[in-house]
């Protein structure tokens, strides 16, 4: 009775799901054993993404995965954008803002990311986490500035005959002095505890140079300005000396959670 029984079985343990098709799974080719989310295979290599937001995918016969930073993926929730692969010239990359550039591919790591090919490679630019912090999805893309054959990708870009230089954070600010730019950001701990309510930094002239930040302090032909918006700065008979309190006391911790920045029971780093 037992006998006819035998091939039933077997088809019916071949149909049994091994593991869900969107779950991490293991594949092996040639002794390569890779482990992750989304495997493919080019025939030589196989790769795995690391993150269940990440894919691969073969393109000009080579395999290639990408995964968004944690900090963009908890930005964007379930509306993050699709990332893209691009090939061309033997290359293969995949993210976001994909540019080729005289045989040169990279891509942007992050959604509101640029790439601008320079000489004979593609530089790519993405806000920092704090940013994404803050702004979530509606993080602004960043901008570039050109000036000859120089060029800057950032927040609040100036040119000055030295060259473009930008903020790297939309709190940011930059300044021409003397046709030198200086470009000034927030601490990331700062961004954390004022959030979009951050006041703008101020820059002052110092010796024919711009320098910026806060609470700035003049003395003996030059400027001092502290770091965050509750930093202060005195003169003394010498020296001009400024001192910023820890922001991460004031910060929110999911923030610096996402800057990968540690915090304590009761909120408090």
């Amino acid at each position: 009775m037992s006998a006819p029984l035998l091939p039933l079985v077997l088809v019916l343990l071949t149909q049994v799901p091994g593991s869900d098709p969107s779950g991490p799974n293991c594949r092996s080719i040639d002794g390569q054993i890779a482990c992750g989310y989304a495997c493919k295979s080019d025939g030589l290599r196989v790769r795995c993404a690391q993150t269940p937001q990440g894919r691969c995918q073969v393109m000009d016969g080579q395999v290639v995965c990408f995964d968004p930073p944690a900090y963009v993926v908890r930005a964007y929730g379930g509306s993050l954008p699709e990332a893209e692969c691009k090939a061309g010239e033997g290359e293969v990359a995949c993210g976001y803002a994909c540019t080729t550039y005289f045989g040169k591919l990279k891509c942007a790591r992050t959604p509101a990311g640029v790439c601008r090919g320079r000489g004979e490679a593609v530089e790519c630019f993405d806000p920092p986490a704090s940013v994404f912090a803050i702004y979530g999805r509606e993080t602004p893309k960043m901008e570039c500035k050109t000036q000859g054959m120089d060029f800057a990708c950032g927040y609040r870009c100036l040119a000055g005959s030295e060259g473009v230089k930008c903020a790297t954070t939309p709190f940011g600010v930059c300044k021409t002095e003397g046709g030198r730019v200086t470009c000034f950001d927030p601490k990331p701990e700062a961004i954390c505890a004022f959030g979009r309510s951050l006041p703008p930094p101020q820059c002052k002239s110092s010796e024919g140079t711009a320098v910026c930040g806060y609470s700035c302090a003049s003395a003996y032909g030059r400027v001092v300005c502290a770091s965050t918006p509750k930093g202060v700065c005195k003169v003394f008979d010498s020296e001009v000396r400024c001192f910023d309190p820890p922001s991460t006391l004031e910060a929110d911790a999911s923030c610096l959670a996402m800057l990968g920045l540690a915090v304590l029971e009761g909120g408090k780093p």
